[in-house]
């Protein structure tokens, strides 16, 4: 028996079927899980979502189907047969009591889910360092290993994906090349969920993050390591590392689809003058187009031995301007699964303004530093304000990215460049 309850009434215990509303709104990657922990309940309470519908069956409390007859304000629970009831029109149920905000603005990515996911990334490391040492000996890649760590990933992305996703990126220069494969496998999970692609695929992912660089076996680590710029010669050696990965990984078995597209593929660039085929626009899956993002972002915002990282806002900026490497489209909305935007980008905000985007802040870099200068309701400028906001903020926070052309901007190149020059109050 299934049944439709607000937010406000679910339960730990409860075995969530679906949501009512976008896959954008909900703050979980998986569709079907029980509610175990006080956390996941403080991000349902949060998100926009409208419903939920809860699996009576499944459910490990009393009875779901009373929760809200036992709150005198709560509207009547609908319940589902055979068909889904027709969606309801959004329902404001208000903001969590004060002390759960509280809670949520003080654990911002960095709460209990921090320990959880410092295991899984240790966890995760280990067994890639151990895959590639495999390789080295010549060693099939024995890919059912790295299921179970992916969904441990894809487990933690669902709890609270900044912890994780901040957490690793914060790499030591002498363990790059195992992190860098486990950043971009959460990398890639958080993306898909964005894409609401299903949660097979969405493991598929985190696997091929895992996975995607183990053709590095086939470099000599000085040259990986190398400070300065490199030799002809070894940069022939550094564009083999895809094809060189793809056979290890073709002679091996339970090796997903994905994984293989990722592996070879996530060197190449929409214009052509990627490698190691050239490829160019849609002869590339969505999966090698995910992948190159992915992995430049992550190598970006990472302490490398010739340069240091630049923070999640920089390398977005950068890469926005690198014309032909990247799905442009594809890219904006990687920025959204980040919740960070590039510098210039116009977005909207829940207070009713519009703002320009102007760096970053923060001990990690992962707020983002909005000029607020238009009011949306009087449809007039005011004095500009500058607004860091935390991905997880409630209010203010950023909505998402705006269209100019929708709000008339005369000259919206001239307009942008003057708030941005503008000193702020």
């Amino acid at each position: 028996m299934l049944v439709r309850i607000r937010p406000e009434d679910a339960e730990i215990g409860m075995f969530v079927h679906g949501f009512d509303g976008s896959w954008f709104d909900h703050p979980f990657w998986r569709r079907n899980f029980r509610l175990e922990t006080s956390e996941q309940l403080l991000r349902i309470r949060n998100s926009a979502i409208e419903a939920l519908v809860i699996d009576r069956s499944r459910s490990v409390v009393a009875d779901a189907a009373s929760v809200s007859q036992d709150n005198g304000n709560a509207s009547p629970v609908a319940l589902i047969e055979d068909e889904p009831a027709p969606r309801r029109q959004p329902i404001s149920f208000g903001p969590p009591p004060s002390t759960e905000r509280e809670e949520l603005r003080r654990r911002p990515g960095y709460g209990p889910e921090c320990r959880r996911a410092k295991r899984a990334i240790e966890r995760s490391k280990q067994a890639v360092a151990t895959m590639f040492e495999d390789a080295r000996l010549g060693r099939a890649v024995e890919a059912r290993r790295m299921v179970p760590l992916a969904r441990a990933i894809g487990q933690s992305i669902e709890r609270d994906a900044r912890a994780l996703i901040n957490l690793v990126r914060l790499k030591e220069k002498d363990e790059y090349t195992y992190l860098h494969s486990v950043a971009v496998a959460a990398l890639m999970m958080n993306f898909g969920r964005h894409l609401g692609l299903e949660d097979p695929v969405i493991e598929d992912l985190g696997v091929a993050g895992l996975l995607h660089d183990v053709g590095k076996v086939a470099v000599a680590e000085d040259i990986l390591n190398k400070p300065g710029g490199l030799s002809d010669g070894e940069m022939r050696s550094v564009r083999g590392h895809p094809l060189a990965g793809h056979r290890l990984l073709e002679n091996s078995s339970g090796v997903p689809e994905a994984a293989l597209e990722v592996c070879l593929r996530h060197h190449e660039k929409m214009d052509g003058a990627g490698y190691p085929g050239g490829l160019r626009g849609e002869a590339l899956s969505l999966f090698a187009r995910m992948g190159a993002i992915c992995d430049v972002y992550d190598a970006v915002t990472s302490d490398r031995p010739y340069k240091r990282r630049w923070t999640p806002c920089e390398a977005l900026t950068e890469m926005q301007g690198w014309d032909g490497h990247f799905d442009p489209a594809l890219l904006d909305r990687f920025a959204d699964s980040l919740g960070i935007y590039p510098v210039g980008t116009l977005v909207r905000l829940s207070t009713g303004e519009l703002g320009i985007v102007m760096g970053s802040d923060g001990d990690a870099y992962e707020n983002v530093v909005v000029r607020a200068f238009f009011d949306c309701e009087t449809l007039m400028e005011c004095e500009p304000r500058d607004r860091p906001i935390a991905p997880s903020a409630e209010n203010p926070r950023i909505v998402g990215r705006d269209s100019p052309t929708f709000w008339r901007f005369p000259d919206w190149d001239a307009t942008r460049l003057r708030v941005m020059a503008a000193k702020p109050a």
